[in-house]
């Protein structure tokens, strides 16, 4: 059984403190880079969420290189386990979560989808 925040095969959106983290780490940025070149590793942990959210061809851009890279994620063995670990907290606005940083509310599904759910307080996840 994985731990929690840490299921493979999905996308695990984390609230940093409440999880342990891979060591792993990656900004958007450098996920970006590892989506376009099929090169994400079995672990990672990519930080900066709550940034994409301040522009919408980012959101745009990260959003649409996850849905490509989809297939390619599902199907390899092992599955890889991606943690997105966010600051704030997350809340439910009706069918769609929402990550909530010290001002703002962000929608999660921009990028992640709306198959998003709740597996804790401080848990959600998504499919690739």
């Amino acid at each position: 059984m994985p731990e929690p925040g840490q299921l493979p095969g999905e996308y695990n959106i984390v609230v940093k403190d409440e999880y342990d983290l891979f060591d792993h780490r990656v900004p958007v940025e450098e996920f970006k880079g590892m989506l376009q070149e099929n090169d994400v590793p079995d672990e990672v942990c990519v930080v900066g969420l709550g940034s994409v959210f301040e522009d919408d061809e980012e959101v745009t851009e990260l959003s649409r290189l996850m849905n490509r890279s989809a297939n390619n994620l599902e199907t390899r063995h092992p599955l890889p386990t991606i943690q997105f670990a966010t600051e704030g907290s997350f809340q439910r606005r009706q069918r769609d979560y929402e990550l909530q940083t010290e001002t703002d509310l962000y929608r999660l599904s921009r990028v992640f989808g709306q198959q998003i759910s709740r597996r804790s307080s401080g848990w959600l996840t998504a499919p690739f």
